[in-house]
């Protein structure tokens, strides 16, 4: 039993590393949308089905280090807000650290998101 700590201690520091800030699951029919930061321009929206991430609408990209708003509507919930920043086809959301949304969803959600969310 004591062997196996180490070993558990270590796999929970690895899964760890990415903690899912979005909530426990992302199921089907959740949608995320990129908004500006005043809430006026919808950069791009997206529905979480299956395991894959499809896009709702055509993106409007948004500038590089551009402040921004990711709105989560989970089925059945309120909206939840994260800020964020824009990066070249990713989304840092603004956590103690920046976290990749893209990295995020493959990572800890296993979904398959595009390589990039916009061009």
């Amino acid at each position: 039993m004591r062997r196996l700590l180490p070993l558990f201690l270590l796999l929970s520091l690895a899964l760890a590393a990415l903690p899912p800030l979005l909530g426990p699951a992302l199921p089907p029919g959740t949608e995320l949308r990129l908004l500006s930061q005043d809430l006026r321009t919808l950069h791009g929206a997206w529905r979480v089905e299956g395991k894959t991430l499809k896009p709702l609408s055509p993106p409007l990209p948004p500038r590089p280090g551009q402040e921004v708003q990711l709105l989560l509507f989970l089925p059945g919930e309120k909206p939840r807000a994260f800020p964020a920043l824009a990066d070249r086809g990713d989304v840092l959301l603004l956590e103690k650290e920046r976290v990749s949304l893209l990295k995020l969803l493959k990572e800890v959600y296993g979904l398959t998101p595009p390589e990039r969310l916009w061009p």
